[in-house]
């Protein structure tokens, strides 16, 4: 090779390994992108997974929170129960299964000792007209609370009755009650309310269980026609076994 060409062919060589630092540089793979970050979960909103169980869990805070707000239409419904019986109160115990949307799908008293029918279905209402918390890990949710209630008005409390005081007289009825449980064998409770001359003021029971709640209606109307001992000059309070 001739002296004349070799400069011109060293800077070519020069170019080419200036190409070629270049793409070492700039052009190999790109770097690794984070990863997205994952969505947020609505722990009340069961996934396709989370419903594959018949029961699952509900979150207590949001259960009693729930319950709190139902509060004062609790109130409302003691004080319109106390106009048909001005001595009404007692304590209840209540039994909710709320399906996967938040609703209620059944409710019933599991206790209640407040002996008026018309009193304990408000009180239901007034959670049925709720949103809860939706189940997580099982297609519906259990929820369970308690409360008391004390007699709106400033009056003498009923006089207490042992069961042994009205059971000849419910004895009487037995062929009627027996025919309203459609053959359920679970102990049914009975709280009534017994005026002066013997009549029944006011009656509620309680079902054994979920499937229980649908004979409720029948049994009260027959104790409502109950004819009872007096007990003398104050009305009397009772709860018993059916």
């Amino acid at each position: 090779m001739s002296q004349s060409f070799r400069p011109a062919l060293l800077r070519t060589v020069g170019v080419l390994l200036a190409l070629a630092a270049c793409h070492a540089c700039g052009g190999g793979e790109p770097a690794p992108k984070s990863p997205e970050p994952a969505p947020e979960v609505d722990e009340d909103q069961p996934s396709s997974l989370a419903v594959s169980a018949e029961i699952g869990g509900l979150n207590e805070e949001k259960v009693d929170k729930t319950f709190r707000r139902a509060l004062p239409d609790f109130q409302t419904c003691i004080e319109e129960g106390s106009k048909r019986v001005e001595f009404l109160g007692g304590s209840v115990s209540f039994f909710l299964k709320i399906d996967a949307r938040g609703n209620i799908d059944h409710a019933h008293l599991e206790k209640s000792t407040i002996g008026d029918r018309v009193t304990e279905q408000c009180l239901l209402d007034s959670l049925r007209h709720e949103h809860w918390p939706k189940p997580i890990g099982g297609m519906h949710g259990l929820a369970r609370k308690s409360f008391d209630f004390d007699p709106p008005n400033d009056v003498r409390a009923p006089t207490s009755w042992e069961a042994d005081r009205v059971s000849a007289a419910i004895r009487k009825l037995s062929q009627k009650l027996t025919s309203c449980k459609n053959g359920a064998t679970g102990p049914f409770e009975a709280t009534l309310y017994v005026g002066t001359d013997g009549a029944v003021l006011g009656a509620g029971v309680t079902p054994p269980d979920e499937a229980g709640e649908a004979d409720v209606d029948c049994l009260v109307n027959v104790l409502r026609g109950a004819s009872l001992p007096s007990p003398g000059s104050w009305p009397a309070k009772v709860t018993f076994p059916l």
